[in-house]
């Protein structure tokens, strides 16, 4: 009794294992995140202004604005244009900063610190001033309290930068996939 095998050539089988594995996803409604559903309200294009710095901290507007642009440039799904131009404008203020000791090296020594920031936005239609969408947002970051001023004050800069990079990226998906 003879058996009889079926030989695919190894690069025919794998990219049969791929196209069953795609065509499955697309089956599902599977996508990458921030790559599904329509931007709120429909609009073709966004604004992105300048976020308002309800905190102390100097420059965190700029930090986190730019962020925001950063994503939005970086996945070229819907175009950032002049306020005049777009469809949506998205805006808001960076409502919070709470700077908390986490760790000690004795009492009174902190080792490390983290900083919370708190975002709140709203997508409006630049037509009608009608509000598409709306979210807060919060995040944390830690850092090393160092001893030195100048090196702490880096270091919590770094951390902010974390927070409005992930925040950005947050806000791009939850932007696409709520809609």
């Amino acid at each position: 009794m003879s058996s009889r095998k079926l030989k695919l050539p190894s690069s025919k089988l794998a990219l049969a294992v791929v196209c069953l594995v795609v065509l499955s996803l697309l089956g599902c409604g599977y996508h990458f995140a921030g790559t599904g559903g329509q931007a709120p309200g429909d609009i073709k294009s966004i604004a992105v202004d300048v976020l308002q710095n309800n905190t102390a901290e100097i420059g965190l507007e700029s930090v986190f604005t730019n962020a925001i642009l950063n994503e939005f440039i970086r996945w070229k799904r819907l175009p950032i244009k002049p306020r005049k131009q777009a469809d949506g404008v998205l805006g808001g203020s960076i409502a919070k900063i709470q700077i908390r000791e986490v760790s000690h090296v004795d009492s009174d020594k902190t080792l490390t610190s983290r900083v919370t920031i708190t975002l709140k936005l709203t997508l409006k239609r630049v037509e009608t001033d009608e509000i598409l969408w709306k979210k807060d947002y919060s995040y944390y970051e830690e850092y090393v309290e160092t001893g030195n001023s100048l090196d702490t004050a880096l270091l919590r800069r770094q951390a902010t930068n974390k927070i409005a990079e992930y925040l950005a990226e947050k806000i791009y998906i939850d932007m696409f996939e709520e809609f």
